[in-house]
């Protein structure tokens, strides 16, 4: 007897980084989830910069960087896409170390935003996955691994690859697809970023900062495989337009 097994689609973006979102990219990323109607939503963390609460941000340019309309933006953008799944990133999680913070007043700003995220999340009815660093763990479709990351070399969706198996991950702002050296030769695809590279000030003396991109994936998962196609954004600066699906 042949058993049809029903397929859902799925899109996966990240490290939108909250007041700094590109509005393009914003644009169209919302323009095709509007057509796509994807069962799945999952975002890869990073929605949230949280500048102010930076390790070293005591004394910079980061530490005068307003809280409220960078949470405020990253979870709005949550609502916006419809997020079903979230994985925190290395930067929600400035906000679980900072709420240990021997600075009161930091402490208790940070336990603030760390309510907002809880209570957003059940308002909007997502799961969230806590930021574990390489044991975070994954949401699983169709047999692949959906989490934020924490690699960051030139071969880091390789790295991801070989460490995990097939996996989707953002971190390094890189769209990049790449197979990793083993037996069962697993996927790595990195979703890149929704962010403009010169909007993140701690990245401008960076060689790599060139290297990043604006991307999303898209696809259809079972229980049994999960096929996934990655959407890259026009180039910075090049005045061309996001040629969706």
């Amino acid at each position: 007897m042949n058993i049809v097994r029903s397929k859902k689609k799925i899109v996966g973006l990240g490290c939108s980084h909250g007041k700094h979102i590109c509005p393009v990219a914003r644009k169209a990323v919302l323009s095709f989830i509007g057509e796509y109607k994807p069962h799945t939503t999952w975002h890869a963390g990073d929605f949230c910069d949280t500048s102010a609460f930076r390790a070293g941000a005591s004394g910079s340019s980061d530490e005068s960087e307003d809280v409220e309309p960078d949470i405020d933006g990253g979870l709005t953008f949550l609502a916006e896409i419809g997020a079903t799944h979230v994985s925190l990133g290395n930067h929600e999680d400035r906000l679980w170390r900072e709420a240990r913070s021997p600075n009161a007043v930091v402490a208790y700003a940070a336990g603030k935003c760390i309510g907002a995220l809880q209570d957003h999340a059940r308002k909007y009815k997502y799961q969230l996955s806590e930021y574990g660093g390489i044991f975070q763990k994954p949401f699983v479709f169709g047999g692949t691994k959906f989490l934020h990351g924490t690699m960051y070399g030139e071969n880091a969706t390789r790295d991801h690859a070989e460490a995990y198996g097939s996996v989707v991950h953002a971190h390094t702002h890189r769209p990049a697809l790449a197979t990793g050296r083993r037996d069962d030769s697993p996927i790595g695809i990195c979703v890149g970023t929704l962010t403009k590279r010169r909007e993140m000030s701690y990245a401008k003396t960076r060689r790599a900062t060139l290297a990043w991109g604006q991307a999303f994936v898209w696809g259809e998962y079972t229980d049994q495989y999960c096929v996934l196609n990655i959407c890259l954004g026009p180039q910075e600066q090049s005045g061309g337009a996001w040629r969706l699906p």
